[in-house]
């Protein structure tokens, strides 16, 4: 199928807008080859075409930070957990993502990072691995939320270290506490060696956000979500997010982490721009209620929503296409808006320009959806790696 002339009608997304009328785009060599009206592109012979009527026709969905789905998460070590996740992360239109861990000891976090590293480099049955997300251990027991406090410790360079190399060369983002003892010298060594360093589980103050700015910070996880919250006398990590400019910031759009209202304050001060949108899915993702676990405490999933015994939410069951009907039926975006915010300003944020937008020349990651952000296609370097399976008669 790679190196086979694909062909998709429907109505493309793109940084511009939704197409007003059928479009196509046409995939050759795990490349696009072609994004734009109908009736320019001609088809010849050795394509295999997919009409998909009034479906959206997207580039592919980048989830910077998700811990697990269908039953595997990131911290099971094991490659057949992260190809189990993978597939069912592309269900979702999830297309490629940063496997994130949870706090853990040492160990175990560094065997995660290095099946991790493993799975991404041998390839994955359905969403790609593009990194490693350092969720922890540098986080603050103040602002745990599902991390285990007996997991979490000080910032250390070295044990930072082990991880970047295990990961051979895929640490992509650490989330930490930069009010931590010693956490401004791990911002400036994990910015040094490329990272995204971003605030989180932090009760941090402005003064120590703008201090860690100047150190390399430069992003925010889950906003709004284990920080401290506005006040008129000290802004803290939230009044950091809404006034500095230099931060960028992403959110779990499921309407249940984050108010859509509140989602609407941070796109108008913010610009929808500077925003990226996460799942911070766990292993019960696609898999429906029951009892579950993430980073060694049990979850409760109920109607959806994944709650720690004391009723902490506890990451998200939610799909990336889910994420997007929220913006769209309760934030009120437009569905380019919205396919932005998945796409386009992540891959923007990991700096990969091959991904996040259809364009000739760029990667084949894309994702069809109905007008019901039901996941009809989701195809990966040009390969189809979910297909919605025909309705029985």
């Amino acid at each position: 199928m790679e190196k086979n002339k694909m062909l998709l009608k429907g109505y493309p997304v793109s940084l511009h807008g939704l197409s007003e009328s059928k479009g196509l785009v046409e995939v050759q060599a795990g490349k696009i080859t072609y994004a734009g009206e109908s009736g320019v592109l001609f088809p010849g012979s050795g394509h295999r075409i997919y009409d998909f009527g009034t479906g959206y026709i997207c580039p592919g969905f980048i989830d910077l930070h998700v811990h697990g789905s269908g039953g595997a998460d990131v911290m099971d070590g094991s490659l057949e957990a992260l190809d189990r996740m993978s597939k069912v992360l592309a269900e979702g239109g999830t297309t490629s993502y940063l496997a994130t861990t949870m706090s853990a000891p040492r160990h175990v976090m560094a065997e995660a990072v290095r099946s991790a590293s493993v799975a991404a480099k041998r390839g994955t049955k359905g969403a790609k691995i593009l990194g490693v997300h350092l969720e922890g251990p540098f986080l603050n027991p103040a602002q745990k939320g599902s991390q285990k406090e007996e997991f979490l410790r000080l910032p250390n360079i070295e044990e930072l270290k082990e991880y970047i190399d295990l990961s051979g060369g895929l640490a992509s983002m650490i989330t930490l506490a930069p009010e931590l003892p010693g956490a401004m010298e791990l911002i400036e060594y994990a910015a040094g060696r490329g990272l995204v360093v971003s605030l989180g589980h932090s009760v941090a103050s402005i003064a120590h956000v703008n201090e860690a700015c100047r150190a390399g910070l430069s992003h925010v996880s889950h906003a709004f979500n284990a920080m401290g919250g506005l006040h008129h006398r000290e802004p803290g990590a939230t009044g950091a997010i809404l006034s500095m400019e230099q931060l960028t910031a992403d959110i779990i759009a499921d309407g249940l982490h984050v108010h859509p209202s509140v989602i609407n304050i941070l796109i108008k001060v913010k610009g929808i721009y500077n925003i990226c949108v996460i799942t911070d899915c766990m292993r019960a993702g696609a898999m429906g209620d029951g009892i579950f676990e993430l980073g060694g405490q049990r979850v409760i999933v109920k109607n959806g929503e994944a709650r720690l015994e004391d009723g902490t939410i506890s990451g998200s069951t939610s799909s990336m296409a889910g994420m997007i009907k929220t913006l769209v039926e309760k934030v009120r975006l437009s569905v380019p808006d919205a396919v932005r915010m998945v796409s386009a300003n992540p891959a923007r944020l990991l700096g990969i320009d091959s991904k996040g937008v259809l364009r000739e020349g760029k990667d084949a990651d894309i994702v069809v959806m109905d007008r019901r952000f039901n996941i009809l296609m989701t195809i990966v370097e040009g390969k189809i790696v979910y297909e919605k399976p025909p309705r029985q008669q």
